[in-house]
Parts: C-alpha cells; sequence; structure tokens
C-alpha cells in the first residue's frame, strides 16, 4: 500500500488531538506518512501542530508533519481531507442557543434555528473550501465532520466536484452500544436505520436473519437504564414509534418542552461550558510535557469520531465494501425523499466512495417529521447560496421546532443582525 498524505482543514479545534490519536492506533493498517494542519487561527494552529508531532514522537511513528496557513498549500497531494470548521467561533454559537430560547424554540447548534444559522454561516465557506480542495487534490475524499454535517454535505455535493462524506458517530456508536447489550439475548444482531443527520432512527433490529426489532425494544426495556442512561429517554419515544431515535437529538423534537424548559433553569448555555472545556484543552495541548490526547477533551463529547474515520479510510483504501452509516446523497435509496438530497444512511463504502444502500420507505409514525426537516434542510442550502431573505423565512418557518410565522419573522431578522448576515 502507498504512503497516505491526510490533511486536517480547522485543525486548531479541540477534536484534532482525537484524529491524531486514533491515526496512531492505526499506524500499521494505515501507512500515513504525511498530515498537514490548517486553521484560520494562527495561535491555535501553532499549538494543535506542536501537540501533534508530540503525540507521534512519543509513538515512534514517522509521520511528517506541516502547518500551513494556505488551505491551497495544506491540501496539495492530500487522499484524504477531514473537515471540521466553525465559522465564527463559540461567540455565534452562543447566539444561536440564546436567541431562540427568547422565542421559546430551543436553542441548538446543529438543530432548529441555531442550526440553520450555523449552516447559513458556514455553507459558503465550506463550498468555495470545496472547490479548492477539488482543484488542488482531484482525487481526495473529504470527511466532513463540520456541522450541520447533514446540511453542509447537501450544499456541497450539488454545489462543487468534491467527493465529500459526512461522518457522525452518533448512529454508529448506538449500534455498537445496542450490539454489546442485547447479545446475552440475541446473540449476534444487524440494525437499519433510515433518516437525516441527527435525526435517524433506528428501525429494524435483525437476529440471525429474523426481525426482531419488537422483542429487542421491549428487552432494552426491562435493562437497567443505569447501564445506560442515555437509551431511556429514546426507549420512551421507541415504544410509541417502534424505532428508536438518535440519542440526544430526538429528545429535542419529541420532549421538546422538556428541553425547553431544562435550557432555560440551566446557569450556563451549552456553548458556555464548551469553551471552558475547550480552553482547558488548549491550555493542556500548549503544555510541552504533554504527549498524549488532552484529559480535558473526554468531557467534550465526539466519542467514536476517529473510529469512524478510519474505519472509513480503511474501506476506501482497501476496497473492502463495507457497511458504514454515513450522509451522502439519496440516489433514490429513500423512496420518500429527492435524489439530490442528502440522507444518513447504511452505505457500502468501497474504493469508489459511499453508495447508501436501499431504504426503501420512511415507516410512516415518522415520515412526517423527516420529510419537513429535510424540507428545511434544502431551504437553507438555497438560502445559503442566495442570499435570499424570503428563502431563509422559509426555511426557519419550515422547521418543526419553529412552525409560527408570528415568531418566525422577528427571530429571523434578530439573528440575521446578531451575526451581520446580509440577506435581502
Amino acid at each position: 500500500m502507498r504512503d497516505l498524505n491526510i490533511c486536517i482543514v480547522g485543525a486548531g479545534g479541540s477534536y484534532t488531538p482525537e484524529i491524531v490519536e486514533g491515526l496512531l492506533d492505526r499506524a500499521e493498517a494505515l501507512p500515513v506518512r504525511a498530515l498537514g494542519l490548517t486553521d484560520t487561527d494562527p495561535h491555535r494552529l501553532e499549538i494543535m501542530a506542536g501537540l501533534t508531532r508530540r503525540m507521534i514522537a512519543a509513538r515512534g511513528a514517522r509521520i511528517a508533519v506541516r502547518a500551513e496557513n494556505d488551505l491551497r498549500a495544506a491540501v496539495a497531494d492530500a487522499d484524504f481531507v477531514v473537515t471540521q470548521i466553525r465559522v465564527g467561533g463559540m461567540r455565534a454559537r452562543a447566539a444561536d442557543e440564546a436567541i431562540p430560547l427568547r422565542y421559546g424554540v430551543i436553542g441548538q447548534e446543529t438543530t432548529g434555528p441555531g442550526g440553520m444559522f450555523k449552516a447559513l454561516r458556514t455553507i459558503p465557506v465550506m463550498i468555495e473550501m470545496a472547490r479548492t480542495i477539488a482543484d488542488a487534490a482531484p482525487a481526495a475524499f473529504i470527511l466532513n465532520y463540520t456541522n450541520p454535517s447533514g446540511v453542509v454535505t447537501e450544499a456541497v455535493l450539488n454545489h462543487s466536484d468534491a467527493r465529500m462524506l459526512g461522518l457522525c458517530s452518533s448512529i454508529p456508536t448506538m449500534q455498537q452500544r445496542l450490539a454489546h447489550l442485547l447479545a446475552p439475548r440475541f446473540g449476534d444482531i444487524r440494525t437499519a436505520c433510515i433518516g437525516l443527520n441527527h435525526l435517524g432512527f433506528i428501525h429494524r433490529i435483525e437476529a440471525h436473519g429474523r426481525d426482531v426489532t419488537a422483542d429487542a425494544l421491549a428487552a432494552l426495556a426491562r435493562l437497567d437504564t443505569d447501564e445506560d442512561p442515555l437509551f431511556s429517554s429514546a426507549l420512551r419515544t421507541a415504544a410509541v414509534l417502534g424505532a428508536l431515535p438518535v440519542e440526544k437529538y430526538g429528545d429535542l423534537y419529541f420532549h421538546r418542552r422538556a428541553e425547553v424548559a431544562a435550557m432555560h433553569e440551566a446557569p450556563r448555555t451549552r456553548a458556555q461550558a464548551v469553551a471552558e472545556i475547550e480552553a482547558e484543552v488548549l491550555a493542556e495541548a500548549a503544555d510541552q510535557c504533554v504527549d498524549t490526547k488532552p484529559e480535558a477533551l473526554r468531557r467534550r463529547g465526539g466519542d467514536g469520531y476517529s473510529s469512524v474515520t478510519f474505519d472509513t479510510l480503511d474501506a476506501i483504501l482497501n476496497d473492502r465494501g463495507r457497511e458504514i452509516v454515513m450522509s451522502t446523497l439519496n440516489r433514490g435509496a429513500v423512496r420518500d425523499l429527492p435524489d439530490d438530497a442528502v440522507v444518513e444512511l447504511p452505505c457500502r463504502v468501497d474504493a469508489q466512495g459511499a453508495a447508501p444502500l436501499p431504504a426503501g420507505e420512511i415507516p410512516i409514525a415518522f415520515r412526517g417529521l423527516v420529510q419537513a426537516v429535510k424540507a428545511h434542510e434544502t431551504l437553507t442550502v438555497e438560502a445559503a447560496v442566495t442570499r435570499r431573505r424570503d428563502v431563509a423565512l422559509q426555511a426557519l418557518l419550515a422547521h418543526p421546532l419553529v412552525g409560527d410565522i408570528d415568531i418566525a419573522v422577528p427571530m429571523l431578522d434578530e439573528m440575521l443582525a446578531a451575526h451581520a448576515l446580509d440577506f435581502r
């Protein structure tokens, strides 16, 4: 196997050590010899580049690290590019969370109004980046973690020639935990999911070729939720829908009043909490004695990122035809959604990239919700590309967490002003 060149865009971000650790853990299977790092913040880039070099040296690996301020130089000759940017930083995220709450609407960075405005800021930047990457490294695959991942991936795939795959650890992590929890009762299981990024549903569980979904959900409900507390709210919803919604994000839709109340009562926003954690991560990373992943990163979230990243690399490089859940163009896989919409589904991943596996119809119990959110996402992409206020208003109104024009109009204007976005 030839030597590999990987680039991380947004390398000043706190998840970079997670990716580097995963790369080192799989050094024998994936012969990475060059790692490019780039970021718009030179201070953060310098800190993370230093930590990366120390982590590599501590493991005795031979990987050349280069830090570049220029994107084109950083991605030149790359085989894979990992994108993890945050346009506007934590200050913008804080506004995304706080402003909707003043209107009684959930404020969250990837869902609802907050996710929409993160997309409006991010999509133009990501399209330009993708075009640069496609020009400088036309054979490269872009592995995207920039949120909202599904919306960003849809924009890039429909407005550039870049080869992008939208990755997220949420559903793959649920699949792994389900396999562990259900093994004593069912042995090896196979799970199927359908939906969108951060609005996915595990709707079929099979054991030995037999559909055991109802029995498996009942068995999970009997387990002590202290063993796996994140499943508790999802299981309450699953009892109604017959499918497990993606953890944490499903609560935003199915327990929205409780979520809004909790956000109002919280002593600080999630953005404030994450900003404090990231400051700790950066301080640890800057310590010349630190040569491992910072301890503070464990409180940041995002477990499983490196696993999904390198499972995908391995499947492409070795033409494995492996099944991995990710976001890609629908291409008829889901009959209830347009072909050019991005969906999150099990895909066959091989040397050609990712092809979504046929999924049929979305179960009717949550079909309308998924279709409504997809309409919102596609309108958001159009608004980001055209800079049209009327389309942005349509996108905001279409989201099920909003759905009230008397709220949508003033909220839109306040958020446009807060982020200095000029939409006409």
